[in-house]
């Protein structure tokens, strides 16, 4: 697979530049624990369960702040651009999407929420050079990419991408870079006063890639660690947090049978909020339900393959 350069889109407004962050590549660790902590109830929010199949699992759910949000797994890409179609028509935003291949067949879990903001543009099921076309069509109209997601698909690559319409600081994106090619991006890029804003790591073929956004900005310390299995990430989680980190990214892939995890953390204040990786559709239905239910609004979901079958990787938080 080519590593495939996306352009640096200049900056309208230039930030001030901060270096503040580290990666770490592979560590190898294996200890099976699910996640998590930094739970808080909050009143205020009801769940209703629109209807369940055994792999397109619908829940919508509207938090206290009246803010109407909708999250979908499970998904094929048939059912996806349907659910896609319905919920933009009614006034929502495309917040999330996650595609993964499940036994063969392309699966996505998506969030849509219902606010205002400017014009944008989603794309699904690309491949490598479709989706650099896009890339360059978007941004030659100021576009801004936003989240890009791979995934497998017959054995190749496949993009999920988001762009929006807006300005704001220089940004770099790349895609289908191998890890020691991500982690050479990373060091460039930090290097220049750039923080990761999001990284997606992806198998095809039995080997990891990624993809991954920087941007030119100023804000808190921040960490970002790739590579790491469910127990490194445990622990790895465990002490940012202890140190008083907030989880803002996590994605999950599988390489080889066994599960790795690339994720960032930004020492900042924020509402409560809970994590959970390594769930079945089962697990993740009934820990959006328990949460959504306490006055939680989902904030990412991550689908991804492990032993045959779909796991989930989730982020949580309170409604403010």
């Amino acid at each position: 697979m080519p590593y495939d350069l996306d352009t640096v889109r200049p900056a309208r407004y230039r930030d001030l530049l901060r270096i503040n962050a580290t990666s770490f590549n592979h560590l190898q660790e294996e200890v099976i624990v699910d996640t998590v902590v930094s739970t808080r109830k909050t009143a205020g929010s009801q769940l209703w369960v629109v209807g369940c199949a055994l792999l397109f699992v619908v829940s919508l759910a509207t938090d206290s702040n009246a803010q109407s949000w909708v999250a979908r797994h499970g998904m094929t890409s048939a059912q996806y651009q349907s659910e896609f179609n319905t919920w933009t028509s009614q006034g929502f935003r495309l917040a999330d999407v996650s595609g993964y291949d499940e036994a063969g067949t392309v699966r996505f879990a998506a969030i849509w929420v219902k606010q205002s903001g400017p014009a944008w543009v989603a794309r699904h099921n690309m491949t490598s050079a479709q989706y650099q076309s896009q890339f360059n069509t978007w941004v030659g109209q100021g576009y801004r990419l936003v989240l890009v997601e791979g995934y497998e698909s017959g054995g190749e690559a496949r993009y999920a991408a988001l762009w929006e319409l807006k300005s704001g600081p220089s940004w770099v994106a790349r895609h289908g870079m191998t890890s020691a090619q991500y982690q050479a991006e990373f060091n460039t890029w930090v290097g220049r006063g750039f923080r990761l804003k999001r990284v997606q790591g992806y198998a095809v073929a039995g080997t990891d890639y990624y993809a991954a956004i920087w941007e030119q900005t100023t804000g808190p310390s921040w960490v970002a660690h790739h590579g790491m299995t469910s127990g490194t990430y445990q622990g790895t989680f465990n002490a940012y947090v202890a140190q008083g980190y907030r989880l803002t990214h996590v994605s999950g892939y599988t390489v080889g049978g066994t599960d790795y995890y690339a994720a960032i953390w930004e020492k900042s204040a924020g509402p409560a909020s809970v994590a959970r990786h390594r769930m079945t559709s089962e697990q993740y239905q009934q820990a959006f339900s328990d949460l959504v239910n306490a006055g939680y609004r989902l904030k990412l979901v991550d689908g991804y393959t492990l032993d045959g079958s779909a796991r989930y990787a989730a982020i949580w938080e309170a409604a403010r």
